[in-house]
């Protein structure tokens, strides 16, 4: 296939990694002229080349010529590792034992698990779309995109949208965090309207602001201990950050409750609670509820508050058991999955088998016509007495049949590359033919 992926991701490699290959928007056009030749004169790396480039992964998609042998993809491969050191100034051995290289179907399946969100931090994540889209669409206006690349990418994003459509990838919660969204959207109907108060401002709260903001909620309250910690989370996330001696008048304010401090004993107790469930009834609500969920271990929240009328309390024991009611489910899916993408990297590559026999159709097509072409022109010397319309009937019937008598073995050797045998009946065109 000559088709070859160079490229490292949050599995292989560390974030200070990452970010000494990361290519930035105005460096990305440059990187692909070099690798297309397109600016230096030299021979260009590749032949077609995409890059894609985020936060979680640089990699280098590519097609060669030459010898699709082994020995001709590692020295292919090579030649982008020393691209990638060159371009970013960065010693390979920095770098290189955090690649990892692709080969002819082996990239088809990659990029393809990519486009559909197996290959993410966040399993079925869809922000991942936009980036495979971006990255072809600078690589198309670049003109470093050929047949070749441009099916596949098509291909891919086609691939991404099937599996969304027709599986449940990208739901549920599949961590702590998340699960406590989930259950506090299960438990409202809606997050919309609702305020959410966030008690600490490490990365789980900082998980919990991200659920909590693409469920729909917009009225984000953050309390921690060291206030301008708690000022930053806010401000990343359009929240408004309280000290922690407003903690109490926070919680007649808020719906949902999420608390994951490092304290040693519980921040919230059963006056809390109570305070704010008078403060909810001096406001006018008829019958207030909170939602209380605790991620902290040890835990921060007492566990008598779930005595106070509609108060209600989750702890991370309660909420793993929707994480691993999400993760069973996800398994079912992930199969689900995969086994679309392989259907999908089945049918690429039956195009791919085909279109490299196209070159040998082509030229037995055009050595045909070149025939046909030269006996018409010596027989229309021997009927000069013809007039133009019956000149033109002897002109169509030599096309006719010429096509007619090509137009099989060309089925047949599409549909033998298809499934794999399509080199053999194009080497058997050329012999015969001498082409």
């Amino acid at each position: 296939m000559n088709l070859l992926l160079v490229g490292l991701d949050h599995t292989s490699a560390s974030v200070a990694v990452r970010e000494c290959l990361a290519f930035s928007a105005t460096a990305l056009p440059e990187a692909l002229a070099q690798l297309a030749g397109q600016n230096n004169g030299h021979q260009p790396l590749l032949t077609e080349a995409v890059i894609i480039s985020t936060c979680n992964r640089v990699e280098v998609y590519g097609v060669f010529d030459g010898e699709s042998d082994e020995a001709a993809q590692k020295e292919v491969a090579q030649k982008i590792v020393s691209f990638l050191a060159a371009f970013h100034q960065t010693p390979a051995a920095q770098f290189a034992s955090s690649l990892f290289f692709r080969f002819d179907e082996e990239v088809v399946t990659h990029l393809f698990e990519t486009a559909a969100g197996l290959r993410s931090i966040v399993l079925g994540e869809a922000q991942i779309q936009g980036q495979v889209r971006k990255a072809y669409d600078t690589a198309q206006r670049m003109r470093t995109t050929g047949p070749i690349l441009s099916r596949l990418f098509h291909h891919a994003l086609a691939t991404g949208k099937r599996v969304r459509h027709e599986t449940l990838l990208g739901t549920g919660a599949a961590s702590v965090s998340q699960a406590g969204v989930e259950l506090a959207r299960q438990r409202l109907g809606t997050l919309e309207g609702r305020c959410v108060l966030l008690v600490g401002s490490g990365q789980v709260s900082e998980l919990a602001a991200q659920n909590l903001l693409a469920n729909g909620a917009e009225n984000l309250l953050v309390v921690n201990r060291t206030y301008e910690n708690g000022q930053e989370l806010a401000a990343r996330y359009g929240a408004r950050a309280l000290t922690f001696d407003e903690l109490p008048s926070a919680m007649g304010l808020a719906d949902i409750v999420i608390s994951s401090t490092a304290a040693p004993t519980t921040v919230i107790q059963r006056a809390h609670v109570e305070a704010a469930m008078q403060a909810k009834l001096a406001r006018g609500e008829t019958a207030p509820e909170m939602l209380l969920i605790d991620l902290a271990v040890p835990r921060d929240i007492e566990t008598d508050v779930s005595t106070v009328a509609g108060a209600y309390l989750a702890t991370v024991d309660d909420l793993q058991s929707v994480v691993n009611k999400t993760l069973e489910h996800r398994n079912t899916v992930v199969t689900i999955a995969k086994r679309i993408v392989s259907n999908e990297v089945h049918d690429f590559g039956a195009w791919l088998r085909i279109h490299q026999t196209l070159p040998t159709l082509s030229s037995w097509r055009q050595h045909a016509e070149e025939l046909r072409d030269s006996e018409l022109k010596r027989a229309m010397r021997r009927l000069s007495t013809l007039s133009p319309e019956e000149q033109y009937v002897v002109e169509a019937l030599s096309r006719s049949l010429v096509n007619k008598l090509l137009h099989f073995p060309t089925l047949r050797t599409k549909s033998a590359a298809a499934l794999g045998d399509g080199q053999r009946y194009a080497e058997m065109l050329r012999e015969l033919w001498e082409i």
